[in-house]
């Protein structure tokens, strides 16, 4: 009934607010407002799905992309207004590219589009797909957002947009972050940038093409239940590039020379600072384990370990802080058995080649 009573309250709204759109030409306000106000309606309705029984159903992003496009028409229908065009799984030829010999042409969940008199792809929209049984996995979403990143650089489209579908667990995985309050009360506005490693460009035409070497993400909505959380970012490439003749190596050193150094004492930090210094740290070790240099990785991890350690000697932590302190150390545990495994095979190659000699 709460579901049920929220979506009505979030589709009254946009009826209320008839003239609350901009004008078509300003496609940026315009597309803004159009994916703000579906994820607002849409979260409502998922909702109200999931206490339907449809739980299952939401592990097929046809579902949520169906589910969205229905909001988005019922939305311009509402006030009048219609982009000429939604158009999902677009095959745009901008990202087309060669693997073994078989042309692979990547599919963009949504794109907006209008004529004058030429068709113009105005934005587009990622859906994030769920995992097998929801497992988190954070390298997908990253993968994602640089191809949204690379289609700007490309000028596919003007504006890029990223929606985040999950449950609470995923969410947590996704931030490194385990407080619940901390999570549904992050600033919409907020901005972060991620940067953009080898295996994240796998799936875009790299020959003669320039990359993004990072991106930047702007929250705009942010719905955060125990058990559905919506997301929507606008993403934006940064304005640096990079080849493959370029190392990962270099460039997340470069990424990351600007952090903050590891502070060993919480001291007059805080305890809340202290955390949000481990989850910077545990940031820096899953890129570097990403880009699969594990020994660099290994030694971040180690530094984080002592941080950690430092967390847990404090007397004075509360319940939240004591949960999310054991909530880290899983993620790091987690962090640890990949680099072993990674180091384990590195040694099985490296061996093997030698054999072979």
């Amino acid at each position: 009934m709460a579901a049920a009573a929220r979506q009505s309250n979030q589709l009254q709204k946009i009826k209320d607010h008839p003239t609350k759109y901009p004008n078509v030409s300003d496609s940026y306000q315009y597309s803004e407002q159009l994916f703000k106000d579906a994820c607002l309606a849409l979260h409502g309705i998922i909702l109200q799905d999931i206490h339907l029984g449809k739980k299952e159903l939401l592990k097929d992003p046809k579902f949520l992309q169906g589910r969205l496009y229905d909001t988005c028409t019922y939305i311009l229908s509402r006030h009048e207004k219609d982009l000429e065009q939604i158009i999902l799984e677009h095959d745009h030829p901008k990202l087309k590219y060669l693997r073994s010999r078989t042309v692979v042409q990547p599919r963009v969940d949504v794109m907006l589009a209008k004529r004058r008199p030429e068709l113009v792809f105005v934005s587009s929209l990622m859906i994030r797909k769920g995992s097998a049984g929801y497992e988190p996995d954070v390298r997908e979403p990253r993968s994602d957002m640089a191809r949204l990143a690379y289609m700007l650089l490309e000028r596919c489209c003007r504006w890029g947009f990223y929606l985040w579908v999950g449950t609470l667990k995923e969410l947590r995985a996704f931030e490194m972050v385990y407080s619940f309050s901390e999570l549904a009360e992050a600033a919409e506005g907020t901005k972060s940038s991620q940067i953009v490693l080898k295996r994240d460009a796998i799936l875009l035409p790299r020959v003669g093409k320039p990359l993004p070497s990072s991106f930047r993400k702007t929250l705009l909505v942010n719905r955060v239940d125990p058990e559905f959380c919506l997301r929507l970012y606008r993403i934006e490439p940064e304005m640096t590039m990079w080849e493959d003749k370029e190392e990962d190596a270099e460039r997340l050193q470069d990424f990351y020379t600007g952090s903050h150094q590891l502070h060993t004492s919480y001291g007059m930090w805080g305890v809340s600072e202290q955390m949000l210094n481990v989850r910077r740290q545990l940031f820096k070790v899953r890129d570097y384990t990403d880009a699969a240099l594990y020994d660099r990785a290994h030694a971040m991890l180690m530094m984080a370990r002592v941080m950690f350690t430092d967390l847990v000697v404090v007397k004075k932590l509360d319940e939240r802080e004591i949960d999310e302190t054991d909530f880290m150390k899983r993620v790091m545990d987690k962090l640890r058995t990949r680099i072993r495994e990674g180091l384990r095979a590195l040694e099985d190659s490296s061996s093997s080649e030698e054999d072979g000699r």
